[in-house]
C-alpha cells in the first residue's frame, strides 16, 4: 500500500499529522550559523524561518517524537552548493549527525559525495532537484549511494511504471498534492522572467505608441523581508513603449507575487488508482510553507483517498476518481469539483 509522506515545521504538529495519516515526515533545518552569513534560500531553497526548524534542540525532540510513534523523519538538504561553503556545510552535518534522522534529501552532488565520504548512518534520498527522468540516471543515483529517489514533478504514469519495474531495489516517491510547477524543479534558479504581450490593456498605451500590443516585463527581486518561497517573492511589472524603451508610468499597476494560473489547489489525487499500480512506495505532500490547518486538511484528504483503494479492492477507476473528488471538495474546502486546470497528472481524467 501506498505511503504518505508530509511535511512539518514544528515538534507540535508531529502527533496531529500521524493520527491523521502521516506515514512518514520529513522537514527542513535553517542553520543560525549559515543564516549569518548566507541568505536564509541558499542553505536548502525553501521559505527561511516560516518553513524551517531553526533550534537544534526542538528539532531533535520532534524527530524523537515521531520515532516514539515508528514514523521514520527525514531532513531535506536541497541546497546547491560552492566549494568555499563546505567546511561551514561540513561543521552543519557535524550537528546533525547527532539527531537520528532516517534520511537525509539531497540535490546537490557535492553535498551527496560528502554524505557517502563520512558514512553516515542516515539513508540518503535523491530530492526531485535531482532530476531524475529515466533508469539511467537511476542507475547514476543508485551507484553513489542512493536508497530513494523522489521524481520530478513533471514524469508520467508511464515513466513511473517504466523506471520502477527496471529499479524494484530502489524505493520511488510521487508528489500528489500542492504546488504544481510547470518548471524543472532542477534547472530553477528561482529567478522568473516573462515577457507577456496583452490586448486586455491596450487603451493604456499612448496613441502616438505604433505597436497594436502591450509589452509586460515581470521580473522578480529578491525581498528579504517577505520570508517567502523564492516563487513568492514581489515582482515589479513595468508597461514598456517599445518604440523608445520608456517606461509608462501607470500607478494602477501594483508589485505583484508570482502565483500559478491554476483553480484550486494542486492536485493529483485522482491519479492515485493508476499509481498505486507503478512502483512507487510513497505519496509526497509538499508545503512546509503552509499553515499547519491545511497540511492537516492534505494529509487527512490523501489518506482518505488511499482508504477507498484499501477498503475496495475491486473498485473500478472511474468510480475512484469519482469519489476522491468527491474527497477533494469535503477536505479541501471547495463546493465544485476539480475542474482539472490544477491536476498533477491532466491525462488521467480527460
Amino acid at each position: 500500500m501506498l505511503k504518505i509522506s508530509v511535511p512539518f515545521r514544528e515538534e507540535e504538529e508531529v502527533n496531529a499529522l500521524i493520527d491523521a495519516g502521516a506515514d512518514e515526515l520529513y522537514c527542513g533545518y535553517l542553520p543560525p550559523s549559515w543564516e549569518r552569513i548566507y541568505t536564509d534560500l541558499e542553505f536548502e531553497r525553501k521559505g527561511g524561518r516560516k518553513s524551517n526548524f531553526t533550534e537544534l534542540g526542538v528539532l531533535k525532540k520532534a524527530v524523537h517524537t515521531a520515532h516514539n510513534r515508528n514514523v521514520p523523519v527525514y531532513l531535506t538538504l536541497n541546497g546547491l552548493y560552492v566549494n568555499s561553503q563546505y567546511p561551514l556545510l561540513n561543521k552543519i552535518i557535524d550537528q546533525l549527525e547527532g539527531i537520528a534522522f532516517d534520511s537525509f534529501i539531497v540535490a546537490d552532488l557535492g553535498l551527496l559525495l560528502l554524505l557517502r565520504k563520512r558514512r553516515l548512518k542516515s539513508k540518503i534520498h535523491i530530492s526531485t532537484g535531482g532530476t531524475v527522468f529515466n533508469s539511467r540516471s537511476v542507475d547514476f543515483y543508485k551507484g553513489l549511494g542512493a536508497s530513494r529517489i523522489v521524481l520530478d514533478r513533471q514524469v508520467s504514469i508511464d515513466s513511473m511504471k517504466n523506471i520502477t519495474s527496471a529499479h524494484p531495489e530502489i524505493e520511488f516517491e510521487a508528489f500528489i498534492i500542492n504546488t504544481l510547477c510547470v518548471y524543472i524543479d532542477g534547472f530553477c534558479t528561482f529567478t522568473h522572467m516573462y515577457n507577456l504581450y496583452t490586448d486586455e490593456k491596450q487603451k493604456r498605451i499612448p496613441k502616438d505608441t505604433k505597436e497594436k500590443k502591450m509589452l509586460l516585463s515581470i521580473a522578480s527581486s529578491y525581498d528579504i523581508d517577505s520570508r517567502a518561497d523564492a516563487c513568492c517573492l514581489k515582482y515589479d511589472v513595468k508597461t514598456i513603449d517599445l518604440d523608445k524603451s520608456d517606461i509608462i508610468v501607470d500607478k494602477k499597476i501594483k508589485p505583484v507575487f508570482f502565483k500559478q494560473l491554476t483553480d484550486g489547489r494542486e492536485c493529483g489525487a485522482c491519479a492515485i488508482y493508476d499509481i498505486a499500480l507503478t512502483g512507487v512506495k510513497s505519496l509526497k505532500i509538499v508545503g512546509r510553507q503552509l499553515a499547519p490547518e491545511l497540511r492537516l486538511s492534505d494529509t487527512r484528504f490523501i489518506r482518505a483517498c488511499l482508504d477507498i483503494l484499501k477498503d475496495n479492492k475491486k473498485i473500478k477507476k472511474d468510480k475512484f476518481i469519482q469519489l476522491a473528488q468527491d474527497n477533494y471538495k469535503d477536505y479541501c474546502g471547495y463546493k465544485d469539483k476539480c475542474r482539472g486546470n490544477n491536476c498533477y497528472h491532466p491525462g488521467v481524467i480527460l
